[in-house]
């Protein structure tokens, strides 16, 4: 049988501290692996890290770095994933940017195309208004395209979310989510993936796409470029609407 140790994870985690992806995961996982010539489809476990950092000094002294784990593991009709990912930017050693994310996904696949996932997600992002946001979304995903270098996956699910802002104020509500992920390796050493996903509730739509292009460089190691767009209809008073993050990181996959 397939262990749930990511799923009690990601629970564990969520009762401590207070929008899936797990087909979503697997995309960038393949996406790394194959870019570092390694086989994605095997049984068992597989993952990815990736680091990036930037930083300046002269007139003005600035620092950033992002970092990123996927960890998913795949045994008969079940396939998990769990992803970490955490970003600190800051200016003359004040902090201008922080946020981290855990998300969690365990999938059943009954046909060749078709599954059924359960999902949880954790973000933390105060420079964004939020104290802490959490989902819970259960769900049907479609594998439309599958070829030897293309991926097509569509996700359709609904559950709950609670949000606690950084006024003290708070809301719990009913979504709907879709997304659909894309992953192209175009090259022998190269790929693109294109992953979008649109959670609505009656509060607030979040809308979040990431673009990334992976080349291999040697061995286990590749180089990623990623372009990441998150918008929110409603935030507080003093916040914008839309965030974007431009990353360029190594990437390590076991």
């Amino acid at each position: 049988m397939c262990p749930r140790p990511l799923l009690a994870v990601v629970a564990l985690l969520l009762a401590l501290t207070g929008t899936a992806y797990a087909d979503s995961y697997w995309a960038q996982i393949e996406a790394n692996a194959d870019a570092a010539r390694k086989v994605a489809t095997k049984p068992g476990w597989q993952g990815s890290v990736s680091l990036g950092y930037l930083a300046t000094t002269g007139n003005t002294n600035t620092r950033s770095l992002n970092g990123h784990a996927l960890v998913g593991y795949k045994n008969g009709k079940w396939q998990d994933a769990l992803s970490f990912q955490g970003i600190n930017a800051s200016q003359n050693s004040t902090t201008t940017a922080q946020s981290y994310e855990l998300n969690g996904q365990s999938d059943y696949n009954f046909t060749d195309r078709d599954y059924v996932f359960g999902m949880a997600d954790y973000l933390r992002d105060t420079f964004s208004g939020y104290r802490r946001r959490t989902s819970e979304i259960l769900g049907y995903g479609r594998r439309l395209l599958s070829t030897a270098t293309q991926q097509l996956d569509v996700e359709i699910g609904g559950g709950a979310r609670q949000t606690q802002y950084t006024n003290a104020t708070g809301s719990s509500e009913f979504v709907e989510r879709l997304a659909a992920s894309y992953l192209w390796k175009f090259s022998g050493k190269s790929n693109f993936s294109e992953n979008i996903s649109d959670e609505h509730g009656t509060n607030n739509t979040f809308i979040q796409s990431i673009t990334a292009l992976t080349t291999n460089l040697a061995g286990n190691f590749a180089l990623s470029v990623s372009y990441t767009v998150r918008y929110n209809s409603n935030v507080l008073p003093g916040f914008k609407n839309t965030d974007t993050i431009t990353s360029i990181s190594l990437v390590y996959t076991f």
